[in-house]
Formats: C-alpha cells, structure tokens, sequence
C-alpha cells in the first residue's frame, strides 16, 4: 500500500501540471493543520484555467510569504515560488483562520489529480479534502468524507484505485484532455 502511495506521489510531482501545485498547496495546508481543505478547478471558455485552494488552518506568517515567493527557505510555503513562476496571475491571502491561493494558467496541463487526491486522503484521514470543478463541458465535485458511501471501504486500496480513476476521469472529459 505504500509502495503504491508513493509512486503516484511521485509521479504526481514529477512534471509541471496544475496536479503538481495541488501536491504542493494540499502539503501547506496539511502542515498548517487544517481540517478541510477545499480544492476548485474552473476552466473559463477561453480555455484558462483557475486553480483555488482554501483551508482552515493556522495560516502562513506575512513575512514567510515573501522568503517563499523570493526563493528563501521557509517553514511553509515553498511551493508558491514555483506557483508564482508557472501561474499567469496569483492571489494569496492568510490569516489565522486559514489560507486562500488562487492562481490561473493560460496553457497548463491538469495533470492527475486524483492521484494527488487519494494519497493525501490516504494519509491525511483527519482532514476532509473537497475538489470542485466547473468547465464549459460540466461539473464534478469530489468529497473525501463520502469516499465509504460512493466507492466502498475506504481501508481497501481497490476502492482507492476506483477514485483515482474516477476523479481522473471526469477531469479529463471536463478539461478536454491535456493542454498544450
């Protein structure tokens, strides 16, 4: 079961996909101790895509946010360096009470996401992790709570395997593929 986790962990992170930024963000927000973690993907008709993560956690200190998007090492937040650099246009905002990035993409692969999804859900059972995503093409919406009602036992790694591929799925048909 680990093996498995950390091989799509890994291929997650390995090329420069929106999935990628999620890993990253999804990472701070564990770190930060959230409880739920809310992930949006919205693809406009222009084809741009917008990736939004919320939490609940304790927040990123100001003077940290500005280390990590300088490239200084930092306690949290690394990630938004590389964010910033691949993004068109970021957002950020934090405070005790949690942490709010929006960044959009012009032309960005979405990646795996799923894969992304299932092994934070895996090894981060006390925080819920919500995906909503909205395309010209539809809507899906994606709730870790209800991994047990909609998949099975969510101790088994075949009902993993089956959200994985659903969550990849749906994205697929929502975002039309990979972008180029």
């Amino acid at each position: 079961m680990l093996k498995f986790i950390l091989s799509v962990l890994t291929r997650a992170r390995r090329t420069m996909e929106v999935s990628k930024h999620i890993v990253d963000l999804v990472t701070n927000s564990f770190e930060a101790l959230a409880k739920h973690i809310l992930v949006m993907l919205t693809e406009e008709a222009d084809g741009s895509v917008t990736l939004c993560v919320s939490d609940d956690g304790v927040g990123i200190k100001e003077e940290d946010v500005v280390k990590a998007l300088a490239g200084e090492k930092t306690p949290r937040g690394n990630g938004l360096r590389l964010l910033k650099e691949a993004a068109d246009d970021l957002q950020y905002g934090s405070d005790e009470r949690g942490t709010h990035v929006c960044a959009a993409f012009r032309s960005m692969q979405i990646g795996n996401v799923g894969d992304a999804l299932i092994v934070f859900w895996q090894e981060m059972r006390i925080t819920a992790i919500t995906l909503s995503a909205v395309s010209p093409r539809g809507e899906f919406c994606f709730d870790s709570r209800l991994i047990g009602e909609k998949y099975g036992d969510p101790a088994d790694i075949q009902t993993m395997v089956k959200v994985r591929k659903d969550v990849n799925y749906a994205l697929t048909n929502l975002f039309g593929g990979k972008k180029e």
